[in-house]
């Protein structure tokens, strides 16, 4: 599930494999589609944000090139206003890292 935020990014709301098909490769698919659809979108960053004891999803998304980041970092590119409105959008809650990456070289 995606989910566009203000000021060109997008945020990688949900992704979900079945059981049966987990570490095939389905799920890193959905990722690099998701990032070329936020990409054709004209959006700049993707963000997305796992629960912090769930090691696969975390492996999964820096895979694919995101880090961690803060608040404060988002705030430093989009000012807190927004940065606090994205969170709001992203509903991040607490027990969950925040994820982001740049959408440069996404093709």
């Amino acid at each position: 599930m995606l989910k566009t935020l203000e000021r060109g990014a997008g945020y990688v709301f949900y992704v979900a494999v079945a059981k049966a098909h987990r570490g095939t490769g389905v799920a890193a698919l959905l990722m690099r589609d998701a990032l070329g659809l936020f990409k054709a979108a004209g959006l700049t960053d993707a963000f997305a944000s796992v629960e912090q004891d769930n090691l696969p999803s975390e492996r999964l998304f820096a895979a694919e090139g995101f880090t961690r980041t803060s608040l404060g970092e988002v705030s430093k590119k989009y000012g807190l206003l927004h940065a606090l409105n994205m969170y709001r959008m992203m509903v991040v809650v607490p027990g969950e890292i925040l994820l982001h990456r740049t959408l440069e070289g996404v093709s």
